[in-house]
């Protein structure tokens, strides 16, 4: 799409001192790119997602919006308000734009964990521990996808499920912590009590700053 060339300086330089935080003076600038050339789709992308970081979002969605009345298919636009939804706790309006992306980029298991995620903020666990399933079949190596399962199992009183979750999240990467400290909860909600100890020991070894850690750690003596 063509652009004019003074209207791209007056944005690449807005970028600029928006990331110098001279917050004023890169919208001035932002406004002045749009000014001399409404049709330059980039400028109210750039504008929504600096508006975003400013928390400013009914200003940032309507820029978005229209960025996509030029470029209806944009992965990153329709990335920007599945993110904007969910920062404002409309998951309902997050849920359309995932599954919007799901339609433009297929098959990826990051946006099955991610509707995963968010169908379980709406309560709908059944669904919502399908498509961790459906994360985890496309990507087996994915802790996250599979702790994220073990907490929702968890919540949900499954413990001896979200354990076996929380352990192949170990033996997935025996170096992270989550996996031991979920792990550690679940035991200690069945019942035994020394096996909590063991994994939470092994979580505070691996991440020994965690003050929450620290307190279950605590309590369980």
């Amino acid at each position: 799409m063509p652009f004019n060339r003074d209207a791209a300086s007056l944005l690449i330089k807005g970028q600029q001192l928006f990331e110098e935080n001279h917050i004023d003076e890169a919208f001035g600038l932002f406004e002045e790119a749009i000014r001399l050339d409404p049709g330059f789709a980039e400028a109210y992308l750039v504008k929504a997602e600096a508006l975003m970081e400013m928390m400013e979002m009914d200003e940032a969605e309507e820029c978005i919006k229209t960025y996509l009345s030029f470029v209806p298919e944009s992965f990153r636009a329709c990335s920007d308000l599945m993110n904007l939804h969910y920062e404002t706790g409309e998951f309902d309006e997050s849920l359309v734009y995932c599954e919007k992306l799901m339609g433009i980029s297929s098959g990826d298991p990051f946006l099955c964990a991610i509707k995963a995620f968010l169908l379980s903020h709406l309560g709908r666990v059944d669904e919502s521990l399908d498509y961790y399933d459906k994360a985890i079949a496309l990507k087996p190596d994915f802790y996250d996808a599979v702790c994220d399962k073990a907490s929702l199992l968890s919540e949900c009183g499954c413990h001896s499920e979200s354990l076996e979750m929380y352990k192949r999240g170990i033996s997935m990467e025996p170096g992270e912590a989550e996996a031991y400290f979920g792990a550690a909860c679940a035991c200690n909600d069945l019942g035994y009590k020394k096996k909590a100890r063991f994994y939470l020991d092994k979580a505070r070894e691996l991440d020994p700053e965690d003050e929450f850690m620290s307190l279950h750690h605590t309590l369980m003596q």
